[in-house]
């Protein structure tokens, strides 16, 4: 699931460093790419985290509600990372402003 996601999203960028984490209670997966990109997965290839500093985060890679929320309320913005748990969603555009969702996709908290 992992090198789809890479091979999919970020075929053009250029692996710096690789890692693969086993820790006690869980497994990871960092991928960090030459231009300062990063990914995370958790130990089913699943994506976790999602940092693109300089960029933005392949759209596709965004749920369709949370890119709708974001070009209403802040259009021109860039989501440049996302986080994803089992509860929430959190994504920071390219002016450090940080939005929280829900599983429902409803905004729970916006730190500016």
């Amino acid at each position: 699931t992992a090198r789809q996601v890479i091979n999919q999203h970020f075929a053009a960028k250029k692996v710096a460093l690789a890692k693969y984490d086993n820790d006690l209670l869980d497994k990871s997966y960092d991928v960090i790419f030459t231009d300062g990109c990063k990914l995370e997965f958790d130990g089913k290839g699943n994506w976790t985290d999602i940092s693109c500093p300089g960029s933005a985060v392949p759209a596709a890679l965004i749920p369709a509600a949370i890119t709708q929320y974001v070009n209403s309320h802040y259009a021109g913005a860039k989501i440049v990372k996302i986080e994803r748990d089992k509860k929430e969603y959190d994504v920071t555009l390219h002016d450090g402003m940080e939005i929280t969702f829900n599983k429902k996709f409803q905004v729970i908290d916006i730190d500016r």
